[in-house]
């Protein structure tokens, strides 16, 4: 029989857990002892699957992967110092990262690994995280005013 609990019970629970046992148990002594509730069976499933998927999401996403989740297909302006027509340095990782920091985004120094971009326009980077977690950013280039 499927139970809450209205009171921390030592070998059950804590007071509002759900517990499954004996219908003699309940019968006898949780209930006549005010210290539980009957519940229904869809009711009992559906808060112990609630509580599984909030355990499972808590353990599923690491700090790196909502990260990698939301700058993934991000476009990422980088301002770049003309000299005589033509871009003075090029663009690395650094600048890149930086214009991420900008924007929120902390980065370790080893995510980002690109050739320096030496034209203006965009082009797709890669980040890659320490865990394994990978994303895309669209890095324009733009000529400083």
């Amino acid at each position: 029989m499927h139970v809450s609990l209205l009171e921390d019970i030592k070998a059950l629970g804590p007071k509002g857990a759900t517990v499954d046992v004996p219908e003699g148990y309940a019968l006898n002594f949780l209930f006549p002892q005010h210290l539980a509730v009957k519940v229904a069976n869809s009711v009992a499933t559906d808060k112990d699957e609630a509580k599984r998927l909030k355990s499972m999401k808590h353990e599923a996403i690491s700090p790196e992967q909502e990260l990698a989740g939301e700058i993934d297909g991000m476009e990422v302006v980088v301002q770049a110092q003309m000299k005589k027509g033509k871009m003075a340095a090029p663009v690395t990782a650094t600048e890149i990262r930086a214009a991420l920091k900008e924007l929120g985004y902390k980065l370790s120094k080893s995510a980002i690994k690109t050739e320096p971009i030496t034209s203006l326009g965009s082009q797709d980077v890669p980040i890659n995280f320490d865990s394994g977690f990978e994303a895309t950013i669209r890095v324009v280039v733009e000529s400083s005013p």
